[in-house]
């Protein structure tokens, strides 16, 4: 095995891994959320494999298959984390656009 022992071990139930799977043959997942859904179920299937060895076979990087191996851990959830800092005076859709500054 190369590089540690994975500091978040994953395990599943029945339903979750179920749900996971749904997300990555599901068409219209994201691809962001299908490659979260599978560094869980890969480190689920895999617990003996590290995250370099888990990041390899999903296409990513170890940071990422860390991140989320934590995430999962600490939440069950694959959402982003909320944003710091202020929240947005406008919507990102440009409906306030019209409302530009006159000088």
């Amino acid at each position: 095995m190369r590089g540690p022992k994975p500091a978040y071990p994953i395990q599943l139930t029945a339903e979750e891994a179920k749900r996971l799977q749904h997300l990555i043959r599901a068409h219209s997942t994201p691809q962001t959320l299908a490659v979260r859904a599978r560094i869980i179920l890969t480190a689920n299937a895999h617990p003996e494999q590290s995250n370099q060895q888990i990041a390899s076979s999903v296409g990513t990087t170890d940071r990422t298959v860390r991140t989320w191996r934590a995430r999962w851990v600490t939440t069950h959830s694959l959402a982003d984390a909320p944003r710091s800092g202020a929240p947005r005076r406008f919507s990102p859709s440009g409906a306030g656009a019209s409302h530009r500054h006159r000088l």
